[in-house]
């Protein structure tokens, strides 16, 4: 990558696949990073460049990429594969530019807090790193399942598409409350015709949100 096209990126600004860093941070951390980015559409990460885009650089990259390597190798479960490379911005200083491919095959990527051993899941919403829902991580799980080609709709279903043509929008909590079904099988319902193809899913930083989806538009 040149400098010319490094600043070019820069200049668009932080966002779902784009995130600045001046210096990495500890590998638990740099590991939410790393995982959100692979679980939401693949991205990159610049090591080296300041919030409002300012190309600093790093004075010693392999320090960095120490930090890196660590996150990958004990925090990143399962591994996130990524691709490295270095932009001389200065004669002392270099920004690392980390791309991160989106993983379809292994999503969702969890992030494992040691010494407990939680597991927590990240997702991006726009220049931000968030906590992925429950919906999120099922629908992540459900890349590379056959999709059912004929969805038989019920009593809830429809009365979720009679929902969505007044409000345009659902989240687990609206449409339970207003098919007075427990959030779980709501939860349910709305992943099933998201994989379907149905309704689209949404990240938000409340609540994750569901609109009509291709197949609905089209038979409309």
């Amino acid at each position: 990558m040149t400098r010319r096209t490094l600043e070019q990126m820069v200049a668009a600004g932080e966002g779902v696949c784009l995130e600045f860093k001046h210096r990495l941070p500890q590998s638990e951390r740099i590991a939410r990073e790393i995982t959100a980015l692979a679980n939401t559409r693949g991205g990159h990460l610049l090591v080296g460049v300041t919030d409002i885009g300012d190309l600093t650089g790093v004075k010693d990259p392999e320090e960095e990429l120490h930090l890196l390597r660590r996150a990958l190798e004990e925090y990143c479960k399962p591994s996130v594969r990524v691709e490295i490379e270095n932009v001389q911005v200065s004669r002392t200083r270099t920004v690392i530019v980390i791309r991160i491919p989106v993983s379809h095959r292994l999503r969702p990527h969890y992030v494992l807090s040691l010494p407990t051993q939680a597991r927590s899941v990240f997702v991006r919403h726009q220049d931000m790193c968030i906590v992925a829902s429950r919906e999120a991580c099922k629908l992540m799980r459900a890349q590379g399942e056959s999709e059912a080609t004929l969805i038989e709709l019920g009593e809830k279903e429809r009365l979720l598409l009679k929902q969505l043509e007044q409000d345009e929008r659902v989240t687990v909590y609206t449409f339970a409350r207003h098919a007075k079904i427990h959030r779980g099988r709501a939860s349910r319902i709305l992943v099933r015709l998201t994989r379907a193809k149905i309704l689209t899913h949404h990240i938000d930083l409340n609540d994750d949100y569901f609109t009509a989806g291709a197949a609905l538009s089209e038979s409309g």
